[in-house]
């Protein structure tokens, strides 16, 4: 097709050399961004004398069906599909045209490591090689250079331009003298291209206009030219029939454009083809009404006993389709009805009308066919019910206040209310009422017969209750008295002489109550207290006087409320200061005198010492020297033996090495003069031997201590005291984000273990949250885990940036699919392979990410794209829903440009523009470079799709960057929205699905998004 620098060439998404980029030989720039590119040169082809001409390229094989199909894409001349080969290393191709056109297409195969592609090469007689030099010998200028235009390298270099004559020469007739179109004085007449016939194809009006040029796909032998009024300036008008299988949908654009092979008058037939050739796909099926194609092709409505019909909900100028037009019943056959409202039950309710269509009590049938029966229909016709009535005509049931109505209950008329009374229902009381509605009042009445009465414990007793003129009464009983001293239990709680625990009140007080002994003295008497003991009253616990007592200090013992017979306080050392106090009481080998009423010390017993000043005598010691030795002995008498000697080091004498430095060894060691003697005391495990070699042969253990104290801790366990981690010798992931680090510790007398423990996630800088960045972020065990596998921590999980789309419950990647190592440098590493690979491949369960700023996922089969998205709990996008994504239906939105009203329209350069080949280009250098961006990158202008309203309302890169995987079919996966080297932005459109691939397929410019059932975060 022809390119906006005037050049014609074939843009099929893989017409670029070199590694995911290349530059165009015209002057446009742009900022640098994007995956690595590498500049490829691309010859330029253009139409000459009605001709064609076809860049042909050798890479990946593609659907010859698909291409074909798409054709007027690309504006190529075909009258009949070509014929394709292909071969690993190469490419062979051969050719066939009823029009003379050379129409060439390749078919497509990517080998690694191939030589390159080898084809017979092509040449046309106006390719110029380098030879075609423009001549004049009159004066003038000369002709312009020829240019190598030739396929796969069969031309040279444009040829050198003719300089012009010096303006005296001759000029020599070319082409027989007869004026041609190509910038020539063929007739020497002073004049270049004026031809004589402006009427014919090759000139229509003027050389500028050829017919075999600009009528595309049509017929040749009916091209003809209708001059313009003033030829040689005016283009004429180009006229033509179309080729066989080619149509002129577009009146407004010449040529052909259209390829389709016909299968009918109309589209009525429904088979998703375009039997008429309009452009239009089985658009004579009236999906909205055909109870055979009811909403989408072959649904066929069928009602069981009954009238099917086809209705749809539809809004004015809307399509119908499988979401908003279904089968509903129109009507049912006699004696049958749809109860459940289901069309997919029918007509399932076999009934016949009774009674007139009104619904009565008692006779068990469904008058009326609503799937109701008497008491659970609605009865409101029925005369029976609603009439006053009782339960009973006797008693309580008859009054106005058991009043009910007659109802329908369990198929019978019955009367009923929430007062509503029935025989027996109520007990008979004594209250000279009816109760039990029996027409007898107060007959064994349910309240009487009862016990009555205080208690029943002897010698009291109950009596019993009586129906006495509508009223009960107690008749024989005996009720308790208040409780007295005598033998007997008066207030029958069966206790004798006792109530409620306590003896009877007149055996309670005090009893032989002595005299108050003088102010500041005492006396052992004392008064005792009543108590009733065997029915009598006597006095317990009281003291009196022994006969003949006297006296004693400060003490009336004879209770005659006076003192006699007192000692002298101020000396007596039995009565010092106070009676009673004893200077000797609690004295130890001390001697003691009473002077003025207080005890004074006089010293020690000899041989005798008081070592704590407490003025008693209790230490017995022969004093030796007041300087202590290490003998045994308390030499000075101070109460403590050995004391204050200095100890030496455990070195000296313990049997330490000097190079043992640790506490255990040193400052842990405690080193006393033990019964006469030096004792070494070394803390558990540490030199176990006996004095005074303690340390000889004890052994090393792993502990944290020098236990032979030689100056070495832990020699002889491996690893002790290195760097370890919390989740070493695990399988990945690990502990995740989790894992901390620490050393390796004592684990038992001879093992060690990992002093690490992993952290807790909600601790982590970044929570517990799960990104798709390949780490185990919630720390359960799992990398990067989706919602339909969230392992055991299921409240965090990897949430895609997902879209809804519109009102269906599937949602889209909000980004094109990208690795979890991925950067927006690098594209990560990893394969999609889950449950199975080719031969020879790894299966590295690589997970897709939805995420911005990353370098998208590329090179990657269909066949990875299915187990990548299940892995994620999707599918790969259908190319319907992908297409409803990118608002192709029911908007007809053709690209990715936001607004909405912007989506139907190209690219306005510094407006709206995607990363494709004629919109983006990201290097300042000279020339037009294409690559591969990140994703959602902030260098693109309204590269989104409008889903406002929605949650992710900006679905990114839906047009261009990457062509994106869909599935249309088993095994077949068409290519949509166009990539970074899209040379026609047509070739993005929503609605282009040329491309279609199996499953093995895989290029550097496609990549995939994962679609969901449900919403994924």
């Amino acid at each position: 097709m022809r390119r906006a620098d005037g050049r014609y060439g074939l843009d099929h998404g893989f017409g670029r050399l070199g590694w995911l980029g290349r530059r165009r030989r015209h002057g446009r720039r742009g900022p640098r961004h994007g995956w690595i590119g590498r500049h490829a040169r691309q010859r330029r082809v253009g139409p000459r004398d009605g001709r064609r001409r076809l860049l042909l390229l050798c890479g990946r094989r593609f659907s010859v069906a698909g291409w074909l199909a798409r054709a007027p894409r690309f504006a190529l001349g075909f009258r009949s599909p070509p014929s394709f080969g292909a071969q690993r290393g190469g490419c062979v191709m051969t050719f066939s045209s009823k029009l003379g056109w050379l129409v060439a297409a390749a078919g497509l195969t990517l080998a690694a490591g191939s030589a390159g592609c080898t084809t017979q090469a092509f040449c046309f007689s106006d390719c110029d090689s380098g030879s075609a030099t423009g001549t004049s010998t009159s004066s003038g200028t000369g002709g312009a250079g020829g240019e190598g235009g030739c396929l796969f390298g069969c031309g040279g270099n444009g040829g050198t331009a003719g300089e012009g004559g010096s303006g005296g020469g001759t000029c020599v007739p070319s082409d027989s003298g007869v004026e041609e179109c190509n910038g020539k004085d063929d007739d020497c007449n002073g004049t270049v291209d004026d031809v004589s016939d402006w009427s014919t194809p090759e000139a229509c009006g003027t050389c500028a206009n050829n017919c075999y040029q600009i009528l595309l796909n049509t017929d040749p032998d009916t091209i003809g030219c209708t001059p313009s009024a003033d030829p040689g300036k005016t283009p004429g008008t180009c006229t033509g029939q179309c080729a066989p299988d080619y149509y002129d949908l577009d009146p407004s654009s010449p040529g052909c454009e259209y390829y389709c092979v016909a299968g009918g008058a109309d589209d009525s037939l429904c088979n998703n083809k375009d039997d008429d050739c309009d452009g239009l796909k089985d658009e004579d099926v009236d999906l909205c009404t055909s109870t055979t194609d009811c909403g989408k092709c072959g649904r066929t409505c069928v009602v069981l006993h009954g009238t099917p019909v086809c209705e749809s909900s539809t809004e004015p100028g809307q399509a119908c389709n499988d979401s908003n037009t279904q089968c509903k019943i129109q009507s049912c056959e006699p004696g049958f009805w749809d109860l459940d409202g289901s069309y997919a039950t029918g007509c399932e309710y076999q009934c016949n009308i009774t009674n007139g269509g009104v619904e009565i009590c008692g006779d068990s049938l469904d008058n009326d066919c609503d799937g109701k029966i008497d008491d659970a229909d609605d009865l409101s016709g029925d005369a029976q019910l609603g009439v006053d009535c009782y339960g009973d005509p006797n008693g309580e049931c008859a009054t106005p206040a058991h009043l009910g109505k007659t109802i329908c209950q369990g198929h019978k008329i019955v009367c009923a209310g929430p007062n509503v009374l029935v025989e027996n229902q109520n007990p008979e009381l004594c209250n000279s009422l009816d109760d039990d509605c029996d027409g007898i009042v107060d007959e064994s009445p349910t309240d009487a017969g009862k016990s009555c009465g205080i208690s029943n414990i002897f010698p009291c007793a109950y009596g019993t209750q009586q129906c006495q003129n509508g009223a009960l009464v107690c008749v024989g009983n005996i009720d308790p008295k208040p409780e007295m001293c005598d033998g007997e239990d008066n207030d029958c709680d069966g206790q004798i002489d006792r109530t409620n625990g306590s003896p009877p009140a007149d055996s309670v007080g005090a009893c032989n109550v002595p005299l108050n002994p003088p102010a500041g003295s005492t006396t052992p008497c004392k008064a005792g207290m009543k108590a009733c003991v065997g029915g009598a009253i006597v006095c317990q616990n009281s003291v009196t006087p022994a006969p003949g007592v006297q006296d004693g200090c400060n003490i009336d013992a004879n209770c005659d409320g006076a003192l006699t017979n007192q000692p002298d306080k101020q000396t007596d050392v039995n009565n010092c200061g106070a009676c009673g106090n004893s200077c000797y009481t609690g004295a130890v080998h001390s001697t003691w005198a009473c002077t003025s009423g207080a005890c004074q010390f006089k010293g020690c017993e000899p041989g005798y010492y008081d070592l704590n000043n407490d003025q008693k005598c209790e230490y017995d010691c022969d004093f030796i020297s007041a300087q202590e030795t290490c003998n045994g002995l308390d030499d000075d008498c101070d109460g403590l033996i050995d004391e204050n000697v200095i100890a030496p080091s455990p070195s000296q004498v313990c049997g330490v090495s000097p190079s043992a430095t640790k506490a255990e060894c040193t400052t842990g060691v405690t080193v006393a003069c033990l019964m006469g003697a030096w004792k070494c005391t070394f803390p558990a495990t540490v030199c176990t031997g006996q004095a005074p070699n303690y340390c000889t042969g004890t052994a090393e253990i792993c502990d944290g201590l020098d236990n032979d104290c030689d100056g070495v801790q832990n020699e002889n366990v491996a690893n002790w005291n290195k760097p370890c981690n919390s989740d070493d010798a695990l399988p990945p992931p690990g502990h995740g984000a989790c894992r901390m680090p620490g050393t390796y510790e004592c684990d038992g007398t001879m093992a060690v273990k990992c002093s690490a423990t992993p952290a807790n996630c909600s601790s982590l800088p970044g929570g517990c949250e799960e990104k798709c960045d390949g780490l185990d972020n919630d720390c359960d065990g799992i990398a990067d885990e989706p919602y339909s596998n969230k392992g055991s921590n299921a409240t965090f999980y990897v949430k895609p940036a997902v879209t809804k789309i519109g009102s269906q419950n599937k949602w889209i990647m909000q980004f094109e699919a990208s690795r979890p190592n991925a950067t927006a440098v690098v594209p990560g590493t990893g394969n999609g392979f889950w449950s199975s690979a080719p031969t020879g491949s790894t299966i590295d369960k690589t997970p897709a990410c939805s995420v911005q700023n990353k370098i998208p996922w590329f090179n990657v089969t269909p066949r990875e794209v299915e187990q990548v998205c299940a892995a994620a709990g999707g599918t790969v996008c259908a190319t319907a829903d992908w297409q409803a994504a990118a608002r192709w239906t029911p908007d007809a939105c053709l690209y990715g440009y936001a607004p909405l009203a912007a989506c139907k329209t190209g690219f306005v350069a510094g407006t709206k523009f995607c990363n494709l080949g004629p919109s983006y280009d990201f290097s300042p250098d000279v020339g037009d470079q294409d690559g591969l961006l990140v994703t959602g990158s902030p260098s693109l202008q309204n590269c989104w799709v409008d889903w406002t309203g929605q949650t992710n309302a900006r679905l990114y890169d839906m047009t261009g960057n990457l062509r994106e995987i869909t599935k249309s079919a088993t095994n077949t996966y068409p290519l949509l929205g166009g990539a970074f080297n899209t040379q026609a932005e047509s070739g993005a459109q929503s609605d282009f699905t040329f491309y279609t691939v199996d499953q093995n397929f895989q290029f550097f410019d496609t990549g995939f998004r994962c679609c969901f059932a449900s919403n994924p975060g």
